[in-house]
């Protein structure tokens, strides 16, 4: 990560601040700080945060809602990923794991966020796939109704390539939820032109893979085509989270869209 008394590249933000794009950067690249020094070097380069729901991140504590709402910036959240698992076959771990989401998107909607992201759960076990697939539906199931009580968008995100994660490709009812497309997951299972056309699309995760992982890349620096992607988010008007592991890999990032924006029009950022 660039050290915190150094300014990221300005001429990659200055581009950023002209483009017309809801891009927001995820507190991912920014975990070994306490969030008030995340979201003050988040806010240099935008006017969106992705909080990543875990560790000194999570809002549960009562010093992140504050320092949170301390802040002018529109707010995604990704909800919890440790031992979350809403498609648990054992009753008393899936109904935990679907109320720490309910304490989460609560909190969440108290700072004003936009939008919560869910991760869908696993399996370890390929004889209990069935019963795992009835569980995660009854878990969203349960948690689509606070989408209308707390005026919040809730949206499940694809996961990568894997005998034991669900919802690699579109095959989920998401009663009523959004769909966040993590292009890098999709990349691994060869499933992004899949999702990209999916209704429910509401925001999609930016980061770059060979294809063989889950690697968090800076755009560039793996196989995806990106212009697609970046057509689709202009065209469907949708908001995304740059989802890299460093804030150096985050400019990065920034500089492969100005590249690959230089054909499409320009103008103010949302």
């Amino acid at each position: 990560m660039i050290g915190p008394n150094k300014s990221p590249n300005i001429q990659a933000i200055q581009f950023f601040r002209t483009i017309e794009m809801k891009l927001a950067v995820s507190t991912w690249a920014y975990l070994n700080l306490p969030l008030e020094q995340a979201l003050e070097r988040i806010s240099k380069i935008t006017s969106r945060a992705e909080i990543l729901c875990e560790s000194r991140h999570n809002l549960f504590r009562p010093e992140n809602l504050d320092v949170a709402s301390s802040f002018q910036l529109k707010y995604s959240v990704h909800g919890m990923i440790a031992d979350i698992n809403i498609a648990s076959i054992y009753p008393e771990f899936r109904e935990a794991s679907v109320n720490l989401h309910k304490r989460a998107i609560t909190a969440s909607a108290a700072i004003g966020a936009e939008l919560y992201i869910i991760h869908p759960g696993y399996t370890p076990w390929s004889f209990c796939w069935r019963d795992a697939m009835l569980c995660l539906d009854q878990s969203l199931s349960e948690i689509a109704p606070l989408q209308e009580e707390l005026g919040i968008r809730l949206a499940v995100e694809n996961m990568p390539k894997s005998d034991w994660l669900f919802f690699n490709k579109p095959d989920i009812d998401l009663h009523e939820l959004g769909l966040v497309l993590d292009i890098g997951h999709a990349n691994t299972c060869g499933t992004i032109e899949e999702f990209l056309n999916h209704p429910a699309l509401t925001h999609i995760h930016l980061h770059d893979n060979s294809g063989e992982g889950d690697e968090h890349l800076a755009l560039g620096q793996g196989e995806i085509d990106l212009l697609p992607i970046l057509k689709v988010i202009e065209e469907r008007d949708l908001s995304a989270t740059l989802e890299q592991k460093t804030e150096s890999a985050v400019i990065e990032s920034l500089e492969a869209i100005q590249k690959h924006s230089q054909p499409m029009r320009t103008c103010i950022v949302k």
